[in-house]
């Protein structure tokens, strides 16, 4: 067995997470050429090819309509890893144990990279065109991973190639992919534990000042430092901000006379930006499904926005509340962002 075959159908599994196993299964089930592993025989059952059908039908469909595919983005970003496992480990003959799990967790990893690839290119799209471009670009990817699958099983050798021509491209790109399947990651699990919160009717913060226990020890330790002698600090949110090399972490502290929007940067220390309330023209603050927004625009024009995830929406609130206090501006609804991140599906 050539190493293109399960490595072609991983790659294929992190832009579409069933359809190159609906097509793998066909394929084992109705012709000869790709014998499916004893342990995963269920992959070619009725049942399993009607559901790995219905799931890709639904995720043709839910990734044609934008805002509809980062949703499913954000939700798959853990499951297209397992499927990139079970598609390599599907095609892979042997007993040995470590042999097996050597070529899924590959499989696991060639998935997640190329669904942060996926993630970052719909990012730009939706940034940059409002999202038009998406149903087009969901065509393309599944095409391309239907040609994939079948390159896979009938020119491994041609998928190794690609495989290779992929990582390469990867390895040099990778840190903007990564920060985005970072924050993609990040902000399921928010969304997850924001859920939690609401079906165990947590009390909602009702302070500002509450916000400080969302950060730990340390790293409020580290930012306080940021302050001036004697500066109070009223509020920390913890989010991100939209760069051209994926979103990166911030924290925008509120203090009674400024905000100061900080970025830690490698090796580099901490990087920080102050604005003073007199400064601040208006402040924007708006709740999705997802993630939070909060922006601050000054009389130069210059704006400082910031995506909470979703356990920061309540402080995103009573943030925009305090800092118009402090600055004497009327709060205004932020106008939607010309497209959502995704994660994705950073």
């Amino acid at each position: 067995m050539s190493i293109g075959l399960p490595m072609g159908l991983a790659l294929a599994s992190g832009v579409n997470t069933y359809l190159p196993l609906f097509v793998l299964a066909l394929i084992a089930r109705f012709g000869n050429v790709v014998h499916i592993s004893p342990k995963f025989q269920w992959l070619v059952s009725d049942q399993a090819i009607v559901v790995l059908a219905m799931l890709a039908a639904c995720e043709i469909l839910a990734d044609k309509f934008p805002g509809l595919d980062h949703v499913w983005d954000f939700i798959h970003t853990l499951l297209r890893p397992v499927a990139g496992a079970l598609a390599a480990g599907a095609t892979l003959s042997t007993d040995r144990i470590f042999e097996m799990l050597l070529i899924m967790l590959t499989g696991a990893s060639l998935a997640t990279a190329a669904h942060s690839a996926k993630a970052s290119v719909r990012l730009v799209s939706s940034s940059k065109g409002f999202g038009v471009a998406n149903p087009f670009l969901s065509v393309t990817e599944d095409v391309a991973a239907v040609v994939a699958t079948l390159l896979a099983v009938y020119a491994p050798w041609l998928m190794v190639v690609i495989v290779v021509l992929f990582v390469v491209a990867f390895a040099l790109l990778g840190p903007p992919l990564l920060r985005t399947l970072r924050f993609n990651v990040s902000a399921v699990f928010s969304w997850l534990k924001w859920c939690g919160r609401r079906l165990s009717r947590a009390p909602a913060p009702r302070e500002l000042r509450e916000s400080l226990l969302e950060v730990g020890p340390d790293r409020l330790q580290s930012l306080t430092e940021t302050l001036e002698p004697g500066e109070e600090l009223l509020g920390l949110l913890s989010g991100w901000k939209r760069t051209g090399w994926g979103p990166r972490r911030v924290w925008l502290l509120i203090t009674p006379r400024r905000i100061i929007l900080a970025e830690r940067r490698f090796l580099r220390g901490m990087k920080t930006l102050a604005i003073t309330y007199p400064e601040l023209n208006l402040v924007r603050e708006r709740d999705s499904l997802l993630l939070a927004r909060l922006e601050c625009v000054t009389r130069q024009n210059q704006s400082v926005t910031i995506l909470l995830p979703k356990t920061q929406a309540v402080f995103a609130g009573l943030g925009a509340r305090r800092i118009c206090e402090l600055a004497g501006v009327s709060q205004q609804p932020a106008t939607p962002p010309p497209g959502k991140l995704a994660p994705a599906t950073p």
